[in-house]
């Protein structure tokens, strides 16, 4: 199930981001939105204008729109998580397109509730 596939080849940034995420206290303003916007919610990709597979992925209130897309305290149940860290398909494979660290760091903020702070 494809449920975030749809990136046009050309809007696929070659290099994952330089977002760092904490080891705790994720913030959505500081590390989530940066690290989903230069990576994820590209035009052609997740951008509020081009909604791959039906997704926006630029603003908190857009991680809600999908049921499922996140559920907070359950990164492993969360479909979001699950294209980062391979388990679910996705083109382009976004662990070529993200670090440790950021997978690390998402899954950080899902578990802490994934809050719009």
């Amino acid at each position: 199930m494809l449920l975030l596939g749809g990136c046009r080849e050309s809007a696929v940034q070659p290099h994952p981001p330089a977002v760092v995420f904490p080891d705790s206290n994720v913030s959505f303003r500081l590390h989530v939105r940066p690290f989903l916007r230069h990576s994820c919610a590209l035009v052609g990709c997740h951008s509020s204008d081009t909604r791959g597979g039906g997704v926006a992925l630029e603003e908190y209130e857009q991680l809600w729109e999908r049921p499922g897309l996140i559920i907070p305290g359950q990164p492993d149940a969360s479909v979001l998580q699950q294209v980062l860290e391979g388990r679910l398909p996705h083109l382009p494979d976004l662990r070529t397109l993200s670090t440790e660290n950021q997978r690390r760091g998402m899954r950080r903020w899902i578990t802490e509730g994934a809050r719009n702070n």
